[in-house]
């Protein structure tokens, strides 16, 4: 099964029903059939590039109507798709692009400026493509779409030898300080988006995102109307919602709990929402028993699933009654297996299998898993006999639902963000008076963590911890400053291999012993 020639065949389908995207900023819309019709336009012209087998289509964009259509069209040639995070700073993005380099960006033209000084950064010269009227000296995304509607109607997706090879390039967290290429099948996708029709979404997902990936090609290839936004604005969602009767919506921990906090206005109906859908971090058990009763018509369900492995790998089915009740019961589960993976749980140091109700390391195998990292060895993300080591400490029960215990990996997970405590660490030892630092994740309502650094004072310093907290600050995007603060103690808890220990420190700060 050719992954292009998939999506055609469906959305042929689409253009007769009508089906629609809608733009909630402009009060727009756009048929399945105009989609399709510029995704084709975009290929046709891209394929003039004489782009290689194994080249590369970049992106670095926001979440409006024209930003799937450049990461189609590349799926459309049997190219390779990566995107940028919009909001990473430009030596970070250096970095990224000299790991995984395009042979052309598609660029909106509010992040030019940002993408120009990346590459001069990283010293490469890209073809820059500009989705904007600014096109500062570029070829405009307009042009990219001037086709002639001969080629348009002729035109035919590559079929691919194998769906084993590379289709999207998704950057890690970067939870060691240097991010990663995780290379995810065309396969994986495919199954990944198998399924009946949810009906009318709203993703609140970022294109760098495999949860983006994976729900938006799904509503392509079933038809399901699309309601898009690009900036998350609670008193517009819940209008939205009345505006396109919307029926799903998939958005982060701290998104989520908006709704239990604000909530609908009187005179918007919301009967047409059947489910909040999230994954990432788990819901503190006060904000889902408020959207229960605020909104018991409505679903809230969480899973967790990570890109190496494609997406959801826990989640309840809710068209099976054992897991509806299950997920009402149980609110503080991420779900059950689902077909296509296996599962183990074990002791990260010993290898031993545990049984239920035993924490311990989650480890998967699949086909579905990534390929590996790009130009990279990835072997330490497995284990000896194959299975995706995680990370995460998860435990089940006795009917196989489980839950989120604890994180082995070295990030914090703020709002949607992956903080890689490395880095931050990293900028804390840069100040004259830190001989030592940590930094954890402190537990957080809405915003499922804030990192908080915990240091030692070299000998003959005094600093103040408002100041360390400050000196962060100044250097480091929003999303990472130390919001819980900073803490100073004589030292810090370390193994036998010298390395210190953080679970211990995150133990004493949340028993108040720090």
């Amino acid at each position: 099964m050719e992954y292009g020639t998939t999506l055609c065949n469906n959305w042929e389908n689409y253009i007769k029903r009508n089906v629609q995207v809608y733009v909630v900023e402009t009060g727009e819309s756009q048929t399945y059939g105009e989609l399709l019709d510029n995704c084709i336009r975009c290929a046709i012209t891209l394929k003039n590039e004489n782009l290689g087998e194994d080249d590369i289509v970049g992106l670095c964009v926001g979440n409006h109507k024209h930003a799937c259509v450049a990461y189609i069209a590349g799926l459309f040639l049997g190219k390779i798709v990566t995107a940028l995070d919009t909001a990473v700073v430009p030596k970070e993005k250096a970095a990224m692009l000299q790991k995984v380099t395009p042979k052309i960006i598609f660029v909106d033209e509010l992040f030019v400026d940002n993408i120009e000084e990346s590459l001069q950064l990283a010293n490469l010269n890209i073809k820059l493509v500009v989705i904007g009227e600014k096109t500062k000296g570029h070829i405009s995304f307009a042009e990219y779409l001037n086709v002639n509607k001969e080629d348009v109607k002729n035109f035919e997706p590559v079929k691919l030898n194998s769906n084993d090879k590379t289709a999207v390039i998704f950057f890690s967290s970067g939870t060691t300080g240097i991010s990663k290429g995780i290379c995810v099948s065309h396969l994986s996708l495919l199954t990944r988006t198998m399924g009946g029709s949810v009906g009318t979404s709203i993703i609140f997902a970022q294109l760098n995102w495999i949860s983006y990936a994976t729900m938006v090609i799904r509503a392509l290839r079933t038809g399901a109307p699309r309601v898009l936004m690009e900036d998350f604005e609670i008193e517009k969602v819940w209008r939205a919602i009345h505006k396109y009767q919307i029926v799903v919506i998939f958005a982060s921990i701290y998104q989520i709990s908006y709704f239990a906090k604000y909530p609908k206005p009187d005179d918007v109906d919301i009967s047409s929402l059947k489910v909040f859908l999230s994954s990432g971090s788990a819901l503190p058990a006060e904000v889902l028993s408020s959207l229960y009763k605020l909104y018991p018509s409505a679903i809230t369900v969480q899973g967790y699933g990570l890109t190496e492995i494609c997406g959801v790998a826990l989640i309840f089915d809710l068209q099976n009654p054992t897991h509806f009740e299950w997920q009402r019961k149980k609110p503080k589960s991420c779900g059950t297996p689902i077909p296509g993976i296996w599962y183990k749980i074990v002791d990260p140091d010993t290898e031993e299998i545990l049984g239920p109700n035993q924490p311990g390391e989650l480890r998967l195998k699949s086909k579905l898993a990534m390929l590996g990292h790009y130009k990279a060895d990835s072997s330490d993300e497995f284990d000896s006999a194959g299975w995706l080591k995680t990370g995460d400490i998860l435990q089940y029960d006795e009917d196989r639902c489980f839950f989120v215990v604890d994180r082995i990996k070295d990030f914090i997970k703020y709002r949607s963000w992956a903080i890689s405590s490395n880095t931050l660490e990293h900028v804390l030892m840069t100040h004259p008076a830190v001989n030592k630092a940590a930094v954890i994740g402190i537990p957080h309502d809405e915003d499922s963590d804030f990192p908080m650094g915990i240091v030692t004072v070299r000998e003959g310093y005094e600093v103040d911890p408002k100041e360390l907290e400050k000196f962060v600050e100044e250097r480091v995007l929003d999303r990472q400053r130390l919001r819980a603060g900073v803490k100073i103690l004589k030292d810090l808890p370390t193994s036998t291999a010298g390395k210190i220990q953080k679970r211990i420190l995150r133990t004493m700060v949340m028993e108040g012993r720090i």
